[in-house]
């Protein structure tokens, strides 16, 4: 059988593999499992993600036990790729291992014994299951062949796959609090926002400067007397960090009216507020005030 690659991403976190208790050693060749009577997850990854555990049951009066998982990837009638690896020392009951490993669509698990300890399986006594093995010295990144058959054991592994919506190759739920940018793993930024502005006859220039970058937008309020004010609005820029992006807010035909209304002595207050959009969305503002002289 040929593993299907199933095209999408992960949505949320899942768990796949086979959950059983494993209870009998098994000679050290590394499993992995296509299908098995009573197993109710899915034995290959649902969709593509990033596993960040991997788990093995154990029956409790079982002694320690080095075992390494592996993540193959079939890639013909009889061969596998081995696209992760990762170990651990499971014992009585249940273990649970972090680890960070990129999968697609149809990928599953494997595990074996490390050195001379055995792989570990669950005995379901003459109850078969499809299974594949091969040589656990196949290491990650090198492919190398499988023998697919029948026999009464299942593998016992799960993984829980998070998804990885920015194709960063850490886990969206657990590993990376800014699934938006592959750049950033920690929360994502807001951008700090430092304006200044040069003032002209018939518009502001409103110079920003952003500590990542993001959109920008920029508008101004004038308040002409008696109730009445004026809103300002540039074009939207992008800011980059290490470049000023320069906006303009053009004057409108009441605001030069009142300004030709004023004797140069007298001033209109010009509010601006510079917006920025970090990747998660999340707003930052900077706010500063520039006199508009009268022009009469």
């Amino acid at each position: 059988m040929v593993a299907m690659s199933i095209p999408g991403t992960a949505s949320a976190a899942t768990e796949f593999g086979d959950s059983c208790v494993a209870d009998a050693p098994y000679s050290p060749v590394a499993l992995f499992e296509f299908s098995a009577p009573g197993n109710p997850l899915p034995t290959a990854a649902p969709a593509s993600g990033v596993i960040t555990k991997w788990k093995v049951n154990l029956t409790t009066e079982a002694p320690e036990i080095p075992t390494a998982l592996k993540v193959i990837r079939q890639v013909g009638t009889d061969s596998i790729l081995v696209v992760g690896d990762s170990t651990g020392t499971i014992r009585g009951g249940s273990n649970s291992f972090d680890t960070r490993i990129s999968v697609q669509a149809g990928d599953r698990l494997a595990i074996h014994g490390v050195g001379e300890a055995p792989t570990v399986i669950c005995d379901t006594e003459g109850v078969d299951s499809h299974l594949g093995g091969f040589n656990p010295a196949v290491a990650t990144g090198a492919t190398g062949p499988f023998e697919e058959g029948e026999a009464d054991l299942r593998v016992p592994v799960t993984a829980i796959l998070e998804p990885d919506a920015d194709n960063d190759g850490y886990g969206d739920e657990t590993q990376d609090a800014c699934p938006q940018s592959a750049t950033v793993q920690v929360a994502c930024p807001l951008i700090a926002l430092d304006t200044s502005a040069k003032v002209g006859k018939r518009a502001v220039v409103v110079l920003v400067a952003g500590s990542s970058e993001g959109p920008v937008s920029v508008k101004g309020v004038v308040r002409l007397g008696k109730g009445k004010k004026v809103t300002l609005k540039a074009k939207p820029k992008t800011v980059v960090p290490g470049r000023l992006a320069s906006l303009k807010l053009k004057f409108n035909a009441k605001l030069i009216k009142r300004l030709q209304e004023l004797e140069p002595t007298q001033k209109l207050t010009l509010k601006i507020t510079a917006t920025a959009t970090n990747v998660a969305g999340q707003l930052s503002t900077d706010k500063s005030k520039v006199k508009l002289k009268g022009q009469a």
